[in-house]
């Protein structure tokens, strides 16, 4: 694969995430402005999503942090980052929910105690305090619908030859 169909690829998943995050297709670059999103080649932690806390600060925006591992590449390893009521919020390891009501995904903390993040239809970033489901297994058909989505958005793009710009820290990264 060349450079260039590698990075149309990933500018192609990270669509797809934000296509699921926000609700609906052909708004990739209104969530790039509004959102910080990129691929990287490691799993998300603390000390590296405390890296990005002053241009989250400074910004505004939260920032996504996807991980596809090697061991389970359909199930992105996603790290959150984000200023909500007047603190900082790391979040190592969120999970997609997708409940069968809703148009588009929650990001859920994998201990599902500390709640769910979700994209308002302006792709405003808000914090609910009660997680959709209370336990990984209560919320396996909401996360297995949510990848399989995720899945299928990008299989969509890719065949009608949908394309899009990286984000400016997936060029970085």
């Amino acid at each position: 694969m060349t450079e260039i169909e590698q990075q149309k690829r990933i500018a192609n998943y990270l669509a797809a995430v934000a296509h699921l995050l926000g609700g609906r297709p052909g708004r990739f670059t209104e969530f790039r402005d509004k959102v910080d999103i990129m691929l990287s080649g490691s799993a998300p932690h603390a000390f590296g999503l405390m890296q990005f806390a002053s241009r989250v600060q400074t910004t505004g925006r939260p920032l996504i942090w996807v991980h596809q591992s090697a061991e389970c590449p359909t199930v992105p390893q996603i790290g959150l980052a984000a200023q909500m009521g007047g603190g900082m919020h790391y979040i190592e390891s969120c999970m997609l929910c997708l409940t069968g009501e809703d148009d588009r995904a929650t990001l859920v903390p994998d201990g599902f105690n500390l709640g769910a993040y979700w994209f308002d239809h302006a792709l405003n970033l808000h914090h609910i305090t009660d997680a959709p489901a209370s336990t990984f297994e209560a919320a396996d058909g909401d996360m297995v619908r949510a990848y399989n989505r995720l899945i299928a958005i990008q299989a969509e793009q890719w065949e009608r030859g949908d394309t899009f710009d990286l984000p400016h820290l997936a060029q970085a990264a």
